[in-house]
């Protein structure tokens, strides 16, 4: 995937050249952003700043409004990963994406991967991106066709058919001319039979390997009995098997919201959103899981707090 930009000046004397390795600052949020225009935006940002909502965050209280004014006070332009749920209506997230669409990017999971097996044969895995694109695709600038791909059990017994459906929801965005992100699920060493690597390397197929837009990588501290993972070496193995493809985190925080105290989730806010960038395609991402439940209302969350100084110390 190619990101151009095109700019206009008298010679490169004149004109400071950016740091390859810098995050590129995306543009202000406005105060008053004008009605959604009923079209994907263009991403502007190299980096992703990833925050996640799923269908939890109506248990809560928290009104559209109150999450909309939280990623206006955030200091770049964020990519909203919204989760669909299976027994949800998709014509129901409508007003919620236009609403997000007005004031950040938004990334569509259309099947998140506790809801995998609910697609008995490929057909219906697709069918459930195709409806999703109909009703959405105005408000949407990325589709994640692969949730945690590479989990075991919850996901399935049969990993060539796990991989078939997401090949058939890639093939279909693809064919939109839309952005494809595919995340994968890293675990402590020993805990799946296969690695997420040679999972990978296995089951996705070469056109999909080279042309996808983004792999991103969930990994959850809590599910892993707190293992650290080498992720230098993880995105080094990454960027052999996808060297063309930007990569990243695409999942991140707490397994429960509720369980953890407000100190160790901004340490852990502060380990994501701080990263480096580890290889040339690494372009951030993280996409805090229960970012509406830790987070909004923002005036008075220090997880929120965290997000957005990690972020500009990114920046710097």
């Amino acid at each position: 995937m190619a990101i151009i930009f095109i700019a206009c000046h008298k010679n490169n004397d004149e004109v400071p050249q950016p740091d390859p390795n810098k995050p590129t600052p995306d543009k202000p949020i406005p105060d008053n952003p004008k009605p959604d225009n009923p079209k994907p935006n263009t991403p502007t940002n190299a980096y992703l700043y990833g925050i996640t909502i799923d269908d939890s965050w109506e248990e809560t209280g928290v009104t559209v409004q109150q999450i909309v004014s939280a990623i206006k006070a955030m200091p770049v332009k964020p990519t909203v990963r919204i989760v669909m749920s299976k027994g949800t209506a998709i014509v129901n997230y409508k007003p919620l994406f236009s609403a997000v669409h007005q004031v950040a990017y938004v990334m569509a999971t259309p099947a998140d991967s506790e809801d995998m097996k609910k697609y008995t044969n490929v057909d219906s895995y697709v069918k459930r991106f195709q409806d999703s694109y109909k009703e959405l695709s105005a408000y949407t600038d990325f589709w994640e066709v692969g949730n945690e791909i590479n989990g075991e059990g919850w996901m399935g017994d049969n990993p060539q058919f796990i991989a078939d459906k997401a090949y058939g929801a890639y093939k279909f965005i693809r064919s939109k001319n839309a952005k494809t992100v595919l995340v994968s699920y890293y675990f402590k060493p020993g805990d799946q039979k296969v690695t997420m690597e040679d999972w990978l390397k296995r089951y996705i197929p070469e056109d999909m390997k080279k042309e996808l837009d983004y792999v991103l990588v969930s990994y959850y501290e809590d599910d892993n009995g707190n293992y650290q993972p080498n992720w230098q070496e993880v995105f080094n193995n990454l960027e052999s098997i996808f060297p063309k493809v930007k990569l990243g985190i695409g999942e991140c925080g707490n397994n429960d919201y509720k369980k953890y105290s407000v100190q160790s989730k901004v340490e852990r806010a502060k380990h994501y959103y701080a990263m480096p960038k580890y290889v040339k395609n690494y372009v951030g991402g993280y996409f805090w899981w229960y970012w509406v439940q830790d987070c909004v209302p923002h005036q008075n969350s220090e997880v929120f707090k965290a997000i957005n100084s990690s972020i500009k110390q990114t920046l710097k």
